[in-house]
Formats: structure tokens, sequence, C-alpha cells
């Protein structure tokens, strides 16, 4: 009795690995990495439209120079992340998008161990991992994609021949109105079910007939999926808007995220490291891998290389695929390893975790304060964003639609909208590549970029102090400088002027 309680209230090391990030992400200056999209803002108010209208937005809310029909595609993410704000604010926000991080690493860390995974390699691969994953580590929709990419595939792995595996569909449904990654499910199934039917048939009857009923389930599993995944807003149309959305070049090419990884930045060196580990354990213990999951690992990996944003997923995948290969010999000796995979697995509960979930939740719901302490203070970083700017035109009210940035379009339609309405923001796949290299052309100040600016009905233009068009507006006599605070610079049309 003594033993079996102790085991539940003993923190387990899964615990410590998400109490330790919840730590960082929510309460330490870390924090600040969270906020650091604005893309957050314009998805908190579009959560609020919904929540208000009670339907799905077709058309655009934000700017006055929609180009296309709106997909909003992330309206499941939209609605909960509007309601924690309207219960916590940006602390709610903040909490939500740090407790999504620390459940999926935690997890990655538990799982990895369950699936034979020696101690040691997997806390080694989980650091990797984490440290790879701050590349991308924002407040945004893909953290969903995160946490069901590591469900879709643990479930594929190490539950393939249970009902377990029929949770996927489920978990599709509720992926493809979260995140446009529900693809992945379909990646992961797809090659999975491939390197099955490629690789030759077992001699023997009977596991020749297991391997065929594992595939017709998993078929199975994969058609329902798909049926899963056409319950959004979009039904069908929602596949053929992603598809132009990741095929435009330039696109592409220009948006960060998108691009291939800079190995000059911490966080890409992590992964590369990370990369060659995998290679290295992926051709000593070739023979223990399954075909589809050596395509698995292939897709994954060019993915990683291929943009920024599939370094996290990649990370997650390998991971979980490769650490188990490492499993020890049994005729060895009691290694450390070992001992603390043991001790691991007589932690029964999670009360630790819990309680900390609690008294985050607790702090939020007091404004950050927890017994008069202030813990929380979520904010938008004011060195990456035009704080003092935008509080200036909150006062003083631009009489006509604002011009601004895509790196700072969604902060200013977070704090005045719908007073205000902008221009642009990053929600690319929206505007087209057509209205972004106009766009372009306009911040660049390339020779016709007045006429640009005109055919866009901006009344004024908030830009950073030391870009090119700020430097061509001062000299302008149809624009006047209104507000400069070193950071951000504020223009408006002169009335009267063509």
């Amino acid at each position: 009795m003594r033993r079996s309680l102790s085991s539940y209230l003993m923190p387990s090391l899964v615990d410590i690995v998400f109490i330790s990030l919840l730590l960082a992400l929510a309460y330490g200056t870390p924090s600040l990495r969270l906020l650091n999209d604005p893309g957050i803002g314009w998805h908190i108010r579009t959560g609020e439209w919904i929540l208000q209208n009670y339907s799905i937005p077709h058309t655009d809310l934000f700017s006055t120079l929609a180009t296309r029909p709106w997909f909003a595609w992330e309206w499941l993410f939209d609605v909960g992340v509007a309601q924690v704000h309207s219960w916590w604010g940006l602390n709610g926000v903040l909490a939500g998008g740090a407790l999504l991080v620390a459940l999926t690493f935690a997890l990655l860390f538990q799982l990895t161990l369950r699936r034979g995974a020696p101690f040691l390699p997997t806390a080694g691969f989980v650091v990797l991992a984490l440290l790879a994953s701050t590349i991308h580590c924002l407040a945004r929709p893909h953290l969903f994609t995160w946490l069901f990419t590591l469900l879709c595939w643990y479930l594929l792995e190490q539950k393939r021949d249970t009902p377990w595996l029929w949770a996927i569909p489920a978990i599709v449904l509720i992926w493809a109105n979260v995140h446009g990654g529900f693809l992945i499910a379909f990646a992961l199934g797809g090659l999975t079910l491939a390197g099955d039917l490629l690789t030759p048939s077992p001699p023997q009857d009977a596991r020749r007939e297991d391997a065929r009923r594992a595939s017709i389930r998993l078929g199975r599993v994969l058609a329902l999926s798909l049926a899963a995944s056409l319950f959004n807003p979009y039904k069908a149309s929602l596949y053929t808007h992603i598809y132009q959305y990741l095929t435009d070049t330039f696109l592409i090419h220009h948006i960060q995220e998108m691009q291939s990884p800079d190995f000059h930045s911490f966080a890409a060196k992590c992964f590369a490291a990370l990369l060659f580990l995998t290679a290295c354990i992926a051709v000593s213990k070739r023979r223990q891998l399954r075909l589809g999951e050596l395509f698995v690992l292939v897709f994954f990996a060019y993915a990683a290389l291929f943009a920024v944003r599939n370094i996290p997923v990649a990370c997650i995948v390998l991971t979980l695929t490769v650490a188990p290969l490492l499993t020890r010999d049994q005729q060895a000796p009691v290694s450390f390893s070992q001992r603390m995979a043991a001790m691991e697995s007589r932690s029964r509960g999670h009360a630790w975790a819990v309680l900390f979930i609690l008294v985050t939740l607790a702090t939020c719901a007091n404004h950050g304060n927890f017994f008069g302490q202030p813990l929380i203070h979520a904010s938008f970083n004011a060195d990456r964003f035009p704080l003092r700017a935008v509080a200036y035109l909150n006062e003083h009210p631009s009489q006509g639609p604002l011009f601004t940035t895509d790196a700072w379009g969604g902060y200013v339609i977070y704090r005045l909208w719908p007073n205000q309405r902008t221009v642009v923001d990053d929600r690319h796949d929206m505007y087209g590549s057509d209205y972004m290299k106009r766009y372009l052309k306009i911040i660049d100040g390339e020779p016709d970029w007045a006429a640009h600016l005109q055919a866009t009905g901006a009344h004024s233009v908030l830009v950073s102090s030391t870009s090119a068009l700020a430097s061509l507006l001062r000299l302008t006599p149809e624009w006047r400088l209104v507000y400069d605070d070193k950071q951000a610079v504020l223009f408006e049309h002169k009335p009267g002027a063509p």
C-alpha cells in the first residue's frame, strides 16, 4: 500500500520535463518568443468574430483590399484562442502555447521510452529535438500539428494491431479544422502502407494473412481519415487551397518559415546534429527498420531541409523512430540508463504536473499574480512590434485604411480592429503572390512604388523608421510625418493631395 502510494506521489521524469518546459516558456524570459509572431493577433480577432456571429468567415474581415476569398482554415483554433483570451488575456494565450509545447515534448520523452528506447539516448534526442524546434516555437495553430503528429506516428508504430489505430480519424477530424498540417497524417499513414505493400510477403501462410489484414486495416483507417477531413467549412476546396498555397513559388521564396534552414543558427545546428545521429543509427540498424519507417525518415528529413517550418515535426518523427532502435542487449550488465528507465516505469501518476497546470491556470485567472506575486506578464515583444506607435494610433485614429508591413499587420489588427482597417498583414495565402509582389515594390521603394501605394487606398503608413519607404515618404510632399519614435514612423496623406 505504501509503495503503491509513493509511486503515485513521486514525480516522474516526464513530470520534470513538463514542468521545466512550462516554467521556461510561460514564466521565464523565453516566453517572449511565443508571442513573436503577429498572426496570433488576427487569430484572436477572427475567433471573437466567429463567437459573436456563429458563422465561419469566407470573406476578409480586416483588410480593405481583399483580392481573393478568405479560407479561415484554422477557425477551431481561432475560437479556442479567442475564448482563452476573453478569460485571461494574453497571459492565457501565452500559457496555452507553453502548455502545448511542454505536453508535446514530455509525451515525446515518455512514448519513446515506452517503445523500448534507452533512457540516456532518449533524453539526448528529446533535448536536441526541443532545441531545434525553437526555430519555429510560436503561439500559433501549428503547435497542435506538433502534438497530433506525435500521436498519429505513435499509434501507427505502436498500436497498429489494436483498436487504438481507429483514433487517427478522430484526430484528423479535429486537426483539419485547427491547422493545415493535417496532411501529415496522410503522409505518415500513406508511406507506412506503401512500405507494407512493397515488403515481400512472409513465407508462412499465417504471417502473410496477418500482414494482409494489417494493410487492409490501415487502408480503411486512411479512407475514414480522408472522409473525416472533409468535415470542414470548405469541404474539398480546402485541399485545392492548400495545394495552391504550398506550390506558389513566389511565396515559398519570400516567406521566411518556408525557406531552407540557415545552419548558422543554433537551432538549425541542433537539427543537423539530430539528423546526423538519425542517419548513423538508421544505417547501422537498417535491418531493424521496416521499409515504411525508412520512407518516413527520408520524407521528413527532406521536408525539414526544404522548409524551416517542418523542422519540429521532423524532429518528433525522427526521435520516435530511431531512438528505440538503440535497445540495449538483455545480456549486458544493468546500466544507469536502464535503472533510470526502471524508476520511470514505477511512477504511476502525474500529480505534480497536474498541480502545476492548475497553478498556472489560477495565475492566469488572477491577472498573472499568484498570492500577490506577479509571475506571468505576457505582452508582445516591444523590440519586434511598434507598441508605442500603435498606442499613438489608438489615441489619434487614422481616417482611412492603414498601410503597414506584413510583419506588423497582425499586431495592428489585434490592437486597433475594427476601428482601423489595414491593407496588408501576414495572411499571404489570402492576398496571393500578385498582390504581395506589389506590396514588396512599395516596401522596397521601387520606381513605381508611389502608384502602387496610391492603388491600395491607404490614408496612413506605419513602417520602420529605417526602411526605404520611410526615407522616400519623408521626401514626398503628399505625405506628412505625424509620429516618430526611432523604431516606427507614421505618415498621413495630406488632405487634397493627389
